[in-house]
């Protein structure tokens, strides 16, 4: 495979501040950068820094199924990559979380022989972690992209944190311009309202994309979910509906001493 190397980069989701000294160098170093981000200023830095830069939006514009348009861009960089060059990709957030043609190059240079790896960038999962202040491992996290959450009736724990990515987009598999998300959001709720009360408050969260602007924090009941506006990067997070029980065989079996957990916990 000669000297070629495909590394994708994420970009992270706040302008600049969120991308790292690594994957900067890899921008700057990269015979060729591909790119892929939502973010019109990110777009401009990313011309003016590299060598040689080119757009992936038109590709991801031109397929009706999403499907489509992954496998055409994770093609292209497949192809790019076999100019013999160091290549580097650049994805909006990190580039392994909803970044399916960027992760799937990967996998398909390394089959073929190439040098080819992934550098993380700071997510919509981190800034909401921060924004709304919570730790996952003290009473653990689930995330399910919200129509993969509803087609395999996916089984969750409502005593710990639940976060639903693409509400936007239930039911979708296309690339709207435009869609009405309310009937995806109505089935939404009748399938949460098994495990928590219609009127449980959840948040609807969107990551601040430039420094010193604050994230979109709007607590809403789950009843006034499907009326309520969204746009595309909005995230539910739908905090525990109970507090989880001990199971006193299980300490017993650990020898851990119940008092001192109550007291730690």
């Amino acid at each position: 495979m000669g000297d070629a190397t495909l590394v994708v980069v994420g970009s992270g989701i706040k302008f600049l501040s969120h991308l790292t000294v690594e994957a900067k160098a890899h921008i700057v170093q990269a015979d060729e950068v591909l790119y892929l981000v939502n973010e019109p200023a990110m777009k401009c830095w990313i011309e003016k820094t590299s060598r040689k830069a080119t757009s992936l939006d038109l590709i991801y514009n031109e397929y009706r199924l999403r499907h489509d348009c992954y496998r055409a861009i994770t093609n292209y960089i497949l192809e790019t990559l076999n100019k013999n060059i160091h290549l580097c990709v650049v994805i909006y957030g990190h580039p392994t979380i909803f970044a399916e043609p960027g992760l799937n190059a990967v996998i398909a240079a390394r089959q073929k022989g190439y040098d080819a790896k992934i550098i993380p960038g700071i997510s919509t999962l981190d800034c909401l972690f921060a924004d709304l202040l919570i730790d996952p491992g003290t009473i653990g996290c689930q995330t399910f992209e919200a129509t993969d959450f509803l087609i395999h009736t996916r089984k969750f724990d409502n005593s710990s944190h639940l976060i639903l990515w693409q509400i936007d987009i239930i039911g979708v598999l296309e690339n709207p311009e435009y869609h009405d998300s309310t009937h995806g959001l109505r089935y939404l709720v009748n399938y949460l309202n098994t495990d928590y009360d219609i009127n449980h408050k959840v948040i609807l969260y969107q990551a601040s994309q430039y420094p010193f602007f604050k994230s979109s924090i709007k607590e809403v009941v789950l009843r006034e979910l499907p009326d309520t506006k969204i746009s595309p990067i909005t995230t539910l997070y739908i905090p525990p509906a109970k507090i989880s029980c001990y199971n006193k065989n299980v300490i017993r079996d650990l020898k851990m001493n119940f008092n001192e957990l109550k007291v730690s916990s």
